[in-house]
């Protein structure tokens, strides 16, 4: 260790800093160009690079993320997430993009832009190929989103459990394969985080003309609404719209 004597506290700090972020910046696809910036400015570049490229991935919570979805889905938006794509090419914003388009229902582009870095070193990404497989959903080719579920599966990937469940049970539901679309609409029940599972599971019995079971579940959620507090009513905010929308579609019991 006597080398290390060398070099002042301050730029040992430096050093550190900058091979943290360079491993950062290649586990998680970064631009190439970042390493010569922190290289040529090493204060002010991994401050920019710690700004732009960690900050946010900080805050969104990468390692449990697989919630990306973004409510933006104007030309204008897709073009800005493009440039930026360009930039900093990143699983992040290309999932980002991937669901803009999807939302304007562009789902050639969104496949496409999703496929593109289903390869090499992010081949197996969880998280691209869970995008994916909603993608599929959303444009109609359930068995394509099924087979993209299998390969998470063969991965023995646990990233986003309930929402694969869910994404499995309703692609399940679409292609007829019934029973085993119960078993995981309730499975995903059994290990909710939320009310999505209950909402949806309730919209399945009422497709099968389980109208007691579903309007029980119903009034469940809205039990559960009444009792949480002001957190979970905006977290299930949509559910509990749906759970009212669907005890009204029932009619009295």
């Amino acid at each position: 260790m006597g080398f290390l004597a060398n070099y002042s506290l301050p730029t040992l700090l430096i050093g550190a800093a900058t091979i943290a972020c360079i491993v950062h910046l290649i586990r998680t696809g970064r631009n190439m160009m970042w390493i010569w910036l922190m290289l040529i400015a090493p204060g002010i570049g991994l401050l920019v690079y710690f700004i732009i490229e960690v900050w946010p991935d900080l805050r969104a919570g990468r390692a449990g993320g697989l919630e990306l979805k973004i409510p933006e889905t104007s030309g204008r938006v897709i073009k800005r997430l493009q440039e930026e794509l360009e930039f900093s090419n990143t699983v992040k914003k290309r999932v980002e993009l991937a669901q803009a388009l999807a939302s304007a229902k562009r789902f050639d582009e969104a496949t496409e832009t999703l496929a593109v870095s289903l390869r090499g070193v992010f081949k197996d990404d969880p998280l691209l190929t869970l995008e994916l497989a909603e993608v599929h959903f959303e444009a109609g080719r359930p068995a394509e989103a099924l087979a993209a579920l299998e390969t998470l599966d063969r991965m023995k990937s646990k990233d986003g459990r309930q929402r694969r469940l869910l994404l499995a049970a309703r692609s399940l539901h679409t292609l007829g394969r019934n029973d085993e679309a119960r078993e995981r609409f309730e499975t995903a029940l059994e290990q909710a985080s939320g009310e999505e599972p209950r909402c949806r599971l309730a919209q399945f019995l009422v497709a099968q003309r389980e109208t007691d079971a579903a309007r029980a579940l119903f009034e469940e959620l809205l039990r559960n609404a009444k009792q949480g507090g002001g957190v979970f009513r905006r977290h299930n905010r949509a559910w509990i719209a749906a759970a009212k929308d669907g005890l009204a579609g029932l009619g009295k019991g």
